[in-house]
């Protein structure tokens, strides 16, 4: 018996006993988009709402959860710090095109601005 709004427990035991080799990809699909509802349902109903059933069918979920996540390998920490140096290259690249784009065009707006008064009839050229 499963608490409203969540995935039946016999279903879930009918299915992490059935072969992923026997379904098909739409079942596949259907699974994990109904697993990933029912974390959720479980992270969001309080504790004193579950049915003992319910709280037990949970425990033993997050349990498998911590434990693929632990048997998951990690990245070395050098290839993640190489991956975060990578990303500030690519940041300060951009920085620096955006600056020079900005400079660039303060030049060239500066020099169009003197030219333009070179030629306006309104500047006096008795000055000189």
């Amino acid at each position: 018996m499963s608490d409203a709004g969540r995935k039946p427990i016999s279903t879930k035991l009918s299915e992490s006993l059935t072969p992923d080799s026997q379904k098909t990809t739409t079942e596949k699909v259907k699974e994990s988009v109904t697993g990933q509802a029912d974390k959720f349902a479980a992270a969001v109903q309080p504790q004193q709402e579950k049915s003992f059933a319910q709280t037990v069918s949970d425990d033993v979920q997050r349990g498998h959860d911590q434990g693929k996540e632990a048997a998951t390998p990690q990245k070395p920490l050098t290839e993640t710090i190489g991956e975060y140096v990578e990303a500030g290259k690519e940041v300060i690249a951009e920085a620096a095109a955006y600056v020079t784009g900005a400079t660039t065009g303060a030049a060239e707006g500066a020099k169009q601005g003197a030219d333009a008064t070179k030629t306006s009839p309104y500047v006096d050229d008795t000055r000189k």
